[in-house]
């Protein structure tokens, strides 16, 4: 019956050989900690879009969005000139996402608005659009939510990225060749 200490076939010592082993049933056991976290994660795309009317002139178009927690949420709109009568032109500082004005990406044939990862609460949420629509116009966008990641996966974050730190910092053992005189 071998010690502790001593050496196996491969080269390493039986005391490492069950501190891997030992680590392997760690990490077994934080994986299935951590995967009913990842199955409350919940990110949610909506789509929305409309064709202001039948005739040319201004409109105002209010969203209102229910998020089951609090997380981020991304808002795109956007609105393509296609030809005669398509032309949608969104008011200065009127696409508002709870009362967030969004970032004009292009104006022009192509129009495009954006909101990038603004943290929102649990709860109903809105979106204001107003401006100006010939009569074929319409625009379309989404909104997309992602929930806030739960305690439980930062941690198993945090210890994955100890575990890989101190995985680089062991020390090799150091081999000596010795030839015969």
């Amino acid at each position: 019956m071998a010690r502790y200490g001593t050496r196996n076939r491969t080269g390493g010592s039986k005391l490492m050989e069950l501190k891997r082993k030992y680590a392997g049933a760690l990490v077994g056991a934080l994986v299935a900690i951590a995967a009913p976290a990842a199955a409350n994660a919940l990110t949610l795309v909506i789509p929305f879009g409309n064709s202001p009317g039948a005739g040319s002139g201004k409109f105002v178009d209010t969203y209102t969005f229910n998020f089951p927690m609090a997380g981020t949420a991304s808002v795109v709109l956007g609105s393509t000139q296609s030809g005669p009568g398509t032309n949608v032109n969104f008011a200065t500082n009127s696409v508002r996402f709870n009362n967030v004005i969004l970032s004009v990406v292009s104006s022009g044939t192509v129009e495009l608005q954006e909101l990038l990862n603004q943290p929102v609460a649990a709860g109903s949420q809105t979106l204001t659009i107003k401006g100006f629509a010939q009569a074929l116009g319409s625009y379309a966008g989404t909104v997309t939510f992602a929930s806030a990641p739960e305690p439980s996966t930062w941690a198993m974050m945090i210890l994955g990225m100890g575990a890989i730190g101190y995985s680089m910092r062991r020390r090799r053992v150091a081999v000596k060749v010795a030839y015969a005189a």
